[in-house]
């Protein structure tokens, strides 16, 4: 089920009312969930799900304690509160422990969609259906998932808060493998609405992109420039948005950090055609409008025209700094220009294709230093053309380095396999990136 914002609020004031000490602060998640699993050109899971999740975070005198639940009746909800108070009293104390959130005003956003609200297992099968024809005409093999959710989360605490939120979510993954097993390629698709949703344009790009990484080529790993794909810029930014914190900035532990102290805010780090951003309340791509403890969400610049703008804080630090609370934000957006990924491959004179990165990690924060391999098509470009097919690379690099030296940004879209927060990001040219390895992997 998806509680009403009515039915939120008479289910936690029901918990509230169970408090015998201190603060208590109450989340409650609720769904209507669906999948459909593929593979081997069939259906091969299939299942709805309705689920309430309540968790109750209790704290008195600094010691802070959680327990989560599924159950609502009330000798369920009492005995939540009951254990959540009892852990909290054994907890150690917590010097960062702040006082509960009194207010909060999230901005309005409309995030549902009615197709994905009613959608069923009939409207599944059709779906998946399609992407399974789409790849047997493509002569690929097919896998994939298709999943859907209906649902609302409320924060409530006894200082007086509450807020409420309904969304919709819809995502399909398909991955298109060759039947020589040396092609392969994954995309996705993943909004708050049904409309934009073709399976056969997803798969027929992934089948495209499969079979044309047929039998790749070995290249020599070095500094190449690189054409990356949406996704490959969503993998990365990852990275960069983790870094945007004003602690690990203040503290000297990040690459935000000043020599000398302080974060560098209000320095150009970046090319000046980076405009990186967050609004929940964006109206083709909506987010969270609060975070878990209710902290509100707003339309924030973190980089300007290059230029380091704002870093997230916790609660803590920016009380402790007097500086403003700024959550981690529910999305992040960057400015592009107009053309896709053929296009900035025709403008490209020799490079690197890189659709996908995964297994990435971050080397040193201290330099935003980041590793992965590629994944999913690499290709080699030449004179503006695809010549061919190259084995997956590792690459090492610094990402203020490579984000100074952009050659041209294209079309931002919605990064399909990116399915936790919203990310929008255009494919990108960038001058280089450090290749130190081959990989064997397909």
């Amino acid at each position: 089920m998806s509680l009403s914002k009515q039915e939120a609020k008479r289910l936690v004031d029901r918990v509230l009312a169970q408090a015998t000490f201190g603060d208590l602060r109450v989340r409650v998640t609720s769904a209507q969930r669906g999948h459909l699993r593929y593979g081997m050109g069939r259906p091969t899971t299939s299942a709805d799900v309705d689920a309430v999740t309540v968790a109750v975070t209790t704290s008195k005198d600094g010691r802070t304690a959680t327990v989560t639940g599924s159950r609502t009746d009330e000798a369920a909800v009492a005995l939540l509160v009951q254990r959540a108070e009892g852990l909290a009293g054994l907890s150690p104390v917590d010097p960062e422990h702040m006082p509960p959130l009194a207010t909060s005003k999230p901005p309005k956003v409309k995030a549902e969609d009615r197709a994905v609200a009613s959608l069923g297992a009939s409207k599944r099968a059709e779906l998946v259906g399609r992407a399974i024809r789409r790849a047997e005409a493509d002569k690929v093999q097919v896998a994939g998932l298709l999943q859907h959710e209906y649902g609302s989360e409320a924060v409530a605490n006894r200082a007086g808060l509450f807020v409420h939120h309904t969304h919709t979510r819809v995502s399909l993954s398909s991955t298109c493998r060759t039947d020589d097993g040396t092609g392969s390629a994954r995309v996705g698709y993943v909004s708050h609405a049904l409309a934009g949703l073709s399976p056969e344009a997803l798969v027929h790009e992934a089948s495209g992109r499969a079979l044309r990484s047929q039998l790749p080529m070995r290249r020599e790993p070095e500094r190449y420039p690189v054409i990356l794909g949406v996704q490959a810029v969503a993998d990365l930014l990852g990275f960069l948005l983790e870094a945007l914190d004003a602690r690990a900035a203040d503290e000297g532990r990040s690459a935000m950090a000043r020599p000398g102290g302080g974060a560098r805010v209000g320095e150009r780090l970046f090319d000046e055609r980076i405009h990186l951003w967050s609004d929940p309340a964006d109206k083709a791509d909506p987010a969270a409008p609060f975070d878990e403890e209710g902290r509100a969400h707003r339309k924030v610049d973190w980089i300007e025209g290059g230029v380091l703008r704002t870093l997230h804080t916790s609660r803590y630090w920016a009380d402790a700094k007097g500086i403003e609370d700024v959550p981690m934000p529910s999305s992040l957006h960057l400015d592009g220009g107009a053309d896709d990924v053929d296009a900035l491959v025709a403008g490209v004179d020799r490079a690197v294709l890189v659709s996908r990165l995964w297994y990435n990690r971050l080397l040193d924060p201290q330099r935003l230093s980041v590793t992965g391999l590629t994944r999913d098509g690499t290709f080699w470009v030449e004179k503006g053309k695809i010549v061919e097919p190259i084995r997956n690379l590792r690459f090492n690099d610094d990402l203020l380095r490579v984000l100074q030296k952009v050659v041209a940004l294209g079309r931002p879209q919605r990064a399909g396999l990116s399915g936790g927060r919203v990310m929008v990001v255009p494919p990108m040219v960038l001058s280089g990136l450090s290749f130190t390895s081959v990989s064997d992997a397909v």
